[in-house]
């Protein structure tokens, strides 16, 4: 699975064991492999093998008394997706055996594809809700602490009722000349940028609909199960930790082990993190 970034430096933390992940799109599994590429100035990445659902813990009763799990969130989510997804179709990596041309860096074909992810993160919030983890307030008005680097259209603000979880925004992003066609997240109050998808949208960063889709899930899942970590530190350092920490961005020059260092010892950076929104309340 390959995942094209135009900014900052990613270090993948390598984990053991083969992980296998059935896909939302197809009834299919999926593995993957660590590797690092650098092509005409842009990093791309294959995911190493992650732990990305998990059956038999964070559960918490929602309103109907019922357990939830986070695999039981992720079928929500794929059920409200077969609705919200509708006549937004999944495409395959358009160039999986050769190296995009240079043409297809600066060209964006097609930017109304993007939607599914829109579509994606609307089937996050209807199951957010349904689960009774969380209130959505649609159209917020966000106070981000630094704006973030797309143009956006319009704000969704996911309030969990854990009091110490973090708060989920969900921004709708120019990508090409569509308004919303990407998604911006961000977390906290104010709002801290954590990652836009696609993070480019140009020909050359396309590696198919699936790459985008997981990279949303993993993003808003490693918030929800409180694994998820933004640091910042003036200067414009940054660390961003994914999900349960296989994955790691980093914006700024680093020492060797310093990342590991301020991740175990935070204490002049701002840390954005927060409490699973499965806690029970």
């Amino acid at each position: 699975m390959r995942r094209s970034f135009c900014t900052g430096v990613l270090l993948v933390l390598p984990r053991s064991g083969a992980i296998a992940r059935k896909s939302s799109s197809a009834n299919m599994t999926r593995h993957c492999s660590v590797r690092l590429i650098e092509p005409h100035g842009c990093s791309s990445r294959e995911l190493g093998p992650r732990r990305e659902s998990r059956d038999a813990i964070s559960r918490v009763d929602d309103n109907d008394g019922r357990m939830v799990t986070e695999r039981g969130l992720i079928d929500e989510v794929d059920a409200a997706f077969a609705t919200t997804g509708q006549g937004l179709p999944g495409w395959i990596d358009p160039h999986p055996h050769r190296q995009p041309s240079d043409e297809d860096y600066s060209r964006v074909s097609d930017p109304d594809k993007w939607r599914i992810v829109g579509a994606r993160a609307d089937a996050w919030l209807l199951a957010l809700v349904e689960t009774g983890l969380a209130a959505v307030d649609p159209n917020a008005d966000i106070h981000w602490r630094l704006p973030p680097k797309t143009v956006l259209s319009r704000s969704e603000r996911v309030t969990p009722y854990v009091a110490t979880a973090l708060p989920l925004i969900v921004a709708r992003s120019r990508v090409g000349g569509i308004d919303d066609a990407g998604v911006t997240l961000g977390v906290g109050d104010p709002a801290v940028c954590v990652a836009w998808i696609p993070d480019c949208g140009c020909d050359a960063c396309d590696s198919g609909s699936q790459d985008v889709l997981d990279e949303l899930d993993s993003h808003i899942l490693g918030v929800v199960s409180g694994e998820s970590r933004r640091l910042w530190q003036s200067g414009d350092r940054e660390i961003i930790v994914v999900g349960d920490g296989d994955v790691m961005q980093t914006t700024g020059i680093f020492n060797d082990g310093e990342v590991q260092s301020i991740l175990a010892n935070p204490s002049s950076w701002l840390d954005y993190s927060g409490a699973a929104w499965f806690t029970e309340r």
